[in-house]
């Protein structure tokens, strides 16, 4: 039988080899100077400007939601894994349309956080939070009082609680 298992690298050349590219951004990065001014050139002026707010180019492969039909998605990971931006970033791709003013898939989404304070300060205020990921025309505004996001499309986020579960009861919601 023919070994086809690669052979292992000399020691030297274990920590030259370069993992996998694991995101758009990581290949623009990796490419040289005249790659990455030629890609960045090409751009029209409005994809130029968009280019921060499309998470799909910066994303690592565990930040995107899973293929096919599911009900439950699970990130399990450290800290600075990347889950409250994955999270804000589906969050923003179920609400907000192809322009600022189209509706997307839903309309009413729960944000459920083991306290009020922690989905204030964390999903919606935070570094990686909602507000923060939002491009200028499509952020939403966030009513304190109200406890809620609302998209310039109409879509609302509304903030809950772990610790008062029977708040969820009640209200209906397209995604949580």
């Amino acid at each position: 039988m023919l070994n086809t298992t690669p052979p292992m690298p000399a020691a030297q050349d274990w920590t030259s080899t370069r993992p996998a590219v694991k995101s758009d951004a990581e290949w623009l990065a990796c490419a040289d100077a005249a790659v990455q001014e030629g890609f960045l050139n090409e751009l029209p002026d409005e994809a130029l400007c968009a280019l921060p707010y499309l998470f799909e180019f910066w994303a690592l492969p565990h930040q995107l939601p899973p293929g096919g039909d599911w009900r439950s998605w699970v990130i399990l990971g450290g800290r600075g894994a990347g889950k409250t931006r994955a999270g804000a970033e589906w969050v923003r791709a179920q609400v907000e349309g192809a322009r600022p003013g189209d509706p997307g898939r839903a309309r009413r989404v729960a944000l459920v956080g083991e306290t009020y304070d922690q989905v204030r300060d964390v999903m919606i205020r935070g570094d990686s939070g909602i507000l923060a990921c939002s491009p200028p025309d499509r952020k939403p505004q966030w009513k304190a009082t109200e406890r809620k996001l609302v998209w310039p499309n109409g879509a609302e986020a509304q903030a809950f609680s772990a610790h008062y579960a029977e708040g969820l009861r009640g209200p209906q919601f397209d995604a949580a």
